[in-house]
């Protein structure tokens, strides 16, 4: 709930629930992580090799949903494996 009329910036974990809060035309802007770019990416096309849960649609990059831009970082780490092929961390 929010009280004014503003633009409102919405850091959210899991870059997939975009779909569920840029029904607000108040939304402006969501930053996500979770998905690391996939780690793994394949030539062509370039697609990530695996992605979890709430991350598959919205991956890696920049998108617009609705009137909503969203943001998705591959952040710095990795999960499971230590490795990163065609997704550098940013």
């Amino acid at each position: 709930q929010v009280e004014s009329d503003g633009p409102i910036l919405l850091m959210m974990h899991e870059p997939d629930l975009v779909d569920e809060y840029a029904v607000n035309p108040q939304v402006a802007l969501q930053l996500s992580g979770h998905t690391h770019g996939g780690q793994v990416r394949m030539m062509r096309p370039r697609r990530a090799y695996t992605l979890p849960y709430l991350g598959k649609k919205y991956d890696a990059g920049l998108y617009r949903v609705n009137q909503t831009w969203l943001y998705t970082n591959r952040g710095i780490g990795t999960v499971l494996a230590p490795i990163r092929v065609n997704c550098p961390p940013e």
